[in-house]
């Protein structure tokens, strides 16, 4: 009688059979996150940006910190350590320098703050304890933004994707509920379509945009990519050929995809075959570079880390550099 066996140095996550014959690179060490190896299921890095001197910004969502790298030497400092129990989860920078984090809860549930980039002072709220949890964001040509929702369960897809007018007060709920754990969010080159990670049913969408893009168009949305393995897909980021970069959140690698949801590549962070790094949340590509920069932590050992990589093309020009 036949029978089944493991392959010899089988993967603690092997990569799906669709995707395991793609272009695949695998990430270099950049620079550890000095984490409190406390707690260390609480390590958890989100968030890559970069300001306009290419140094970056990025988070520890349940420590409420905010961390800056110097760039290109990678020195890391704590830029801020966030009051009232702020769990940030994206930083995006405005084009008059100003640092936008969403935070998806805290003592006075989530919001979107800004903060002074030099002191780190926060210096506005914006739509305070929403009944939401703000994930991430993307600013449009006109310096308004959308916003991802990572409430929901697939018993109760309450999510949605919700716009911010420049004004920064009036919020319009482009879909208000339905989806489960939205999370990643770009918007395409013309600002016609946005692309959207469904974190708890492991979908990417494409959502084409009504004129005012307030509201999806009728027959002009559609999901790109249903994903397979552990937790769901999480950041995204683009580049100026519109690949899109998706972060497989718990299998150490991220995933790239043409503007159409074809796959055509993927990142490997080194040691995720024996279960380590897996925690990939996102990533983002440095302006006027290829390098990609990718977030990841060990949930065991608490260990964190900035990994790099080379890929297709420079980043989506975004409305911070326009």
């Amino acid at each position: 009688m036949e029978k089944l066996v493991y392959p010899e140095g089988r993967s603690v996550y092997p990569i799906p059979e669709n995707e395991k014959n793609l272009p695949t690179i695998t990430a270099e060490l950049f620079a550890k996150i000095p984490m409190d190896d406390v707690k260390p299921g609480l390590n958890i890095l989100e968030g890559i940006c970069f300001d306009r001197r290419g140094d970056m910004y990025l988070v520890d969502c349940p420590m409420g910190r905010i961390y800056k790298i110097d760039m290109p030497q990678g020195t890391v400092h704590l830029f801020k350590q966030l009051p009232e129990h702020m769990a940030p989860s994206a930083v995006k920078i405005h084009k008059d320098g100003r640092l936008f984090a969403t935070i998806a809860a805290s003592d006075h549930g989530s919001m979107i703050i800004v903060m002074d980039p030099e002191t780190g002072e926060i210096t506005n709220r914006i739509w305070e304890n929403n009944g939401h949890m703000i994930d991430d964001m993307v600013f449009d040509a006109k310096g308004g933004f959308y916003c991802s929702d990572l409430e929901g369960t697939a018993a109760d897809p309450c999510a949605g994707i919700f716009y911010i007018e420049p004004d920064e007060k009036t919020v319009h709920p482009v879909i208000p509920n339905g989806m489960a754990a939205t999370n990643g969010i770009g918007l395409s080159l013309d600002g016609k379509n946005l692309y959207v990670t469904e974190f708890s049913r492991a979908l990417l969408h494409r959502i084409g945009l009504s004129e005012d893009g307030l509201s999806p168009a009728p027959c002009e949305s559609n999901v790109l990519y249903h994903f397979t393995g552990y937790e769901g897909p999480d950041s995204l980021c683009m580049d100026k050929d519109e690949n899109l970069y998706v972060s497989m959140c718990s299998q150490g690698r991220f995933l790239i995809f043409n503007s159409f949801g074809i796959p055509i590549g993927q990142i490997l962070i080194p040691g995720r075959d024996e279960g380590r790094m897996l925690k990939s949340t996102h990533i983002q590509i440095r302006p006027g570079t290829k390098e990609a920069y990718m977030c990841t932590a060990d949930m065991k050992t608490g260990e964190a880390a900035v990994y790099r990589a080379e890929v297709f093309a420079e980043p989506f020009p975004s409305y911070q550099y326009q």
